[in-house]
């Protein structure tokens, strides 16, 4: 669900899914991360400033966010369906772990 003071991100590598935590905790980026319902990867729901779906695309795309779950969202806004930055709880019967404080 989009929200302009938040942003999901979905890193499918359990490796970059660790160094993201790491730079975000460098940064000092306030938000929670997870272990994804795969458990081969991490979910980030980190607090940005007000931003655009666009700039959220930007971002996403730069810190390696889910490629299939970006190009759905692209795709998603150029038709102007609602529906963005989505990470799933449950999926295939598999649910992800809990959120944790970066």
């Amino acid at each position: 669900m989009y929200k302009k003071n938040r942003l999901g991100l979905d890193i499918d590598n359990k490796k970059l899914g660790k160094q993201t935590l790491r730079i975000l905790r460098i940064l000092k980026i306030k938000g929670f991360y997870r272990i994804s319902s795969s458990k081969r990867g991490y979910h980030f729901s980190i607090k940005v400033n007000k931003h655009t779906k666009k700039e959220a695309l930007i971002i996403r795309y730069m810190f390696n966010d889910c490629y299939g779950r970006w190009i759905g969202d692209v795709r998603r806004l150029k038709a102007g369906i609602n529906t963005f930055d989505v990470l799933f709880y449950k999926k295939k019967n598999k649910f992800a772990g809990k959120w944790r404080k970066i």
